[in-house]
């Protein structure tokens, strides 16, 4: 089953008691620094986070602060996400999610369930599809 879901409407999701959902804007998260911070507080990561992408993907594969079970991160406004950013940059991003999202499922239900939906964008399709990242539409 795919890490990634292209919607094709505006999602509903959102965070319950064992449902943690953390929106990703483009229109608020233009840099790699905005992403972090956003990041940071709706994941509550914890304060010795360093900001960078190595940092980023241990954090995204421990997780264990959370005490919700299942995580999705909704991409809104993909288009425009990371835009003062190389492409790069957010295919790096793109990369780390998917790699952890497939080391919680390997853990047989004892870990968290990581999924990102990314609302309609043809960005998206076109990221995923050159990073060879499987990925569901709805």
């Amino acid at each position: 089953m795919a890490n990634y879901t292209i919607l094709n409407t505006i999602s509903d999701k959102h965070s319950t008691e064992k449902t943690l959902v953390a929106i990703i804007d483009g229109k608020q998260i233009d840099t790699l620094e905005k992403f972090y911070s956003s990041i940071v507080s709706q994941l509550k990561f914890p304060d010795n986070f360093g900001s960078n992408f190595d940092a980023f993907d241990e954090m995204m594969n421990d997780l264990d602060w959370l005490e919700e079970d299942r995580i999705y991160l909704v991409f809104r406004n993909y288009d425009i996400f990371l835009i003062e950013e190389n492409d790069e940059a957010r295919e790096i991003l793109l990369t780390i999610l998917d790699d952890a999202s497939s080391e919680w499922k390997r853990m047989d239900g004892e870990g968290k369930s990581l999924k990102m939906l990314i609302e309609p964008s043809e960005l998206g399709e076109d990221d995923l599809e050159t990073l060879g990242i499987d990925f569901a539409t709805t």
